[in-house]
């Protein structure tokens, strides 16, 4: 099947009598460009890591818009998909994709790149191609970029009210030890004669990032599970605080947001709780200890240096029974273990039971 997509493309090259020289020495220099990045690599977040990004997705865009510029058939998507694979083998395991989205008006279609290069983090790319406005093919430019980390997805989004198409646009990454998965989103629209517009953005609202344990798209609806970090939240255990956002369209708003359930919002009180009684140890203010430990006998036994564990929560007794929170207290120069048995009562969440975890 590649031979003939090969074939067919060779004999319109001759067809056009366009010459492929131009093409084969951009993809000459690409590979250049992989082996001197493969060879010398930088952090991608660092100066020369970003440069070196921008510089291959430069050449990578050079390409697309000369096909563009040139009209049919190589501005068609299959015609660009077949030249950006030669790109994707050179890489190995790099992700180049395109995406065509029809628009009314003279401006024409919208061209959508989609590139990651495989082991180089921030380096997931969306790119918009199209011409700006009512002129010739030759105008075609790069409308816009949005490069970060994670593979972009493209998912075509209800139109709204006298506008043209839209399209969610989504970066997603696996939870690599430190919890879910971190996920940006965003809504665009697809103007009839001139640059898309980007609606939305989940970078705007979550600037610190949006940190997820699932997500959905939905016809006109956007779920998001997202991760709480507070006090007392650690890493991939479960049961932990969440909230449940769910955004709809909202016409040239872009998007708003429909709900939010909470979700687990125990387990945030508890972690306060938790946190405030360690300050109060070390600080040995008695007020708090005596808020948080009502049993002064276990009060007496509670070392200032007890310190939060990063181990799971558990619940022997089933959600509605006590909680039983791991820590450590420095004793001789050595760590001793402990567990901490926390109820909730009237009041909030008070410390009922601590002892040495036997060895």
């Amino acid at each position: 099947m590649r031979i003939q997509r090969a074939f067919r493309v060779g004999v319109a090259l001759v067809l056009m009598g366009t010459a492929p020289s131009a093409a084969s020495d951009r993809l000459d220099s690409f590979r250049a460009l992989v082996h001197r990045h493969l060879d010398m690599p930088a952090p991608a977040d660092s100066e020369a890591g970003r440069r070196a990004i921008d510089e291959i997705y430069t050449l990578v865009d050079a390409e697309v818009l000369d096909n563009l510029r040139s009209g049919e058939p190589f501005a068609s998507g299959a015609f660009l998909q077949e030249r950006l694979e030669g790109f994707g083998a050179a890489w190995g395991g790099a992700l180049f994709r395109v995406v065509r989205i029809d628009r009314s008006g003279a401006a024409g279609p919208l061209t959508l790149g989609l590139f990651s290069l495989s082991g180089i983090s921030q380096s997931g790319s969306l790119r918009i191609y199209g011409r700006p406005g009512s002129s010739d093919g030759s105008s075609a430019a790069l409308l816009g970029e949005v490069t970060d980390d994670g593979k972009p997805e493209v998912r075509l989004w209800p139109a709204g009210r006298a506008s043209g198409p839209r399209f969610v646009a989504s970066w997603a990454t696996g939870g690599q030890g430190d919890g879910g998965g971190r996920l940006r989103i965003e809504l665009w629209s697809v103007e009839r004669d001139g640059p898309p517009r980007r609606l939305w953005s989940s970078a705007a609202q979550f600037p610190e990032g949006l940190w997820v344990s699932g997500w959905e798209v939905r016809s006109g609806e956007i779920m998001v599970r997202r991760e709480l970090r507070y006090p007392g939240w650690k890493p991939g255990c479960p049961g932990q605080a969440e909230e449940e956002l769910v955004y709809r369209n909202a016409g040239r708003e872009g998007l708003v947001l429909l709900r939010r359930r909470p979700m687990n919002a125990w387990h945030r009180e508890l972690g306060a709780a938790a946190a405030q009684l360690f300050a109060a140890l070390a600080a040995h203010d008695r007020p708090d200890l005596r808020r948080l430990v009502p049993d002064s006998a276990l009060r007496s036994r509670l070392p200032a240096s007890l310190v939060a564990e990063p181990a799971c929560d558990t619940m022997p007794a089933g959600p509605a029974g006590p909680v039983l929170v791991a820590a450590t207290a420095e004793d001789g120069g050595r760590l001793v273990p402990w567990s901490l048995t926390w109820r909730r009562a009237a009041g909030g969440w008070r410390l009922t039971a601590a002892a040495p975890v036997l060895q």
